[in-house]
């Protein structure tokens, strides 16, 4: 398999500055490097890092300097949390989400209040994995605040993804895997044993199922949008991602709409971005940015974790 992105260790670190907003505490990269340091606008790169880590996994593509010298990224830290049906289950991991969305709009709104020398934010979204779920939903907190969005090995359709590691048949239902979420509650609760319907309450049903139709209706058609999925990715499967674009091809009013989606599937690729997605991320941000971009990294507060 191919393994996941790392900084080489002769990659000059980027300047890293600390401020805390509405109790987040974020980093930002690239700062003090900036070419023009007031008085015009920067692009934002946020990125929001994986389940089981931290903002330390993420602070690598924030040093890379293939940005350009003077870009950077925001990152987005979660300590401690278990595996999909651990503690919680699927109410811990879709609590994340959701308080990881609200994080970045509180972040998104307020920043420009702490870096008054820039007259205009340009923003980019990057996500991976739990980060790419949140990234997502994020879009229809903040419509028309981000100008891309790169997603990499995420699901836009989180109850396709959670049912079938839940175990229920799509067969059963005559339908798909990466269809599953739209099967109706009293349906599936008839084929479900007592430890699925524990695991699967109709009111954690009901709002991941809002939250689906929400990505599908709402994610911006009019920005570019980069997503990145592993052909071998056994956690995230590319259907799901593919499904998901079939249907939003099929529903637009323009034959144009998802023109500006770019969906690259690595072959020996597991659930991991490698340094072949970072390099296509470079370039697609390359392609959209003349301006000079920072890097951002949030770490959550103890009531956070």
């Amino acid at each position: 398999m191919e393994p996941r992105f790392s900084l080489p260790d002769s990659t000059p670190r980027s300047s890293k500055k600390e401020l805390v907003i509405g109790g987040v505490k974020i980093y930002i990269y690239g700062l003090e490097e900036l070419v023009r340091p007031s008085g015009v606008e920067v692009a934002v790169l946020y990125l929001a890092h994986m389940r089981t880590r931290t903002y330390l996994v993420t602070e690598a593509i924030a040093h890379e300097k293939r940005w350009k010298e003077e870009e950077g990224g925001v990152d987005c830290c979660y300590n401690g949390y278990e595996e999909s049906w651990r503690a919680y289950g699927n109410m811990d991991l879709m609590s994340v989400i959701s308080g990881s969305a609200q994080d970045f709009k509180l972040i998104l709104d307020y920043l420009p209040t702490y870096l008054p020398q820039f007259t205009n934010f340009r923003n980019v979204m990057l996500g991976i994995s739990l980060g790419a779920h949140m990234a997502y939903r994020l879009a229809s907190l903040a419509p028309g605040q981000f100008e891309g969005y790169a997603i990499v090995v995420g699901c836009p359709t989180i109850g396709s993804l959670l049912l079938s590691r839940l175990g229920i048949e799509s067969t059963a239902f005559n339908t798909s895997n990466a269809e599953l979420g739209k099967v109706g509650y009293d349906e599936l609760q008839s084929a479900m044993d007592e430890q699925q319907r524990r695991r699967w309450p109709q009111m954690i049903a009901e709002q991941i199922s809002e939250g689906d139709r929400k990505v599908f209706e709402d994610f911006p058609t009019d920005v570019p949008v980069l997503l990145c999925s592993g052909k071998q990715d056994p956690l995230v499967p590319a259907f799901y991602t593919t499904a998901w674009l079939e249907n939003r091809r099929r529903m637009s009013v323009s034959p144009r709409e998802g023109d500006n989606i770019e969906f690259f599937v690595q072959d020996n690729t597991g659930h991991s971005c490698t340094k072949e997605m970072v390099s296509m991320i470079a370039a697609w941000l390359g392609n959209m940015h003349e301006s000079q971009i920072v890097a951002l990294a949030p770490v959550m507060t103890e009531s956070r974790l």
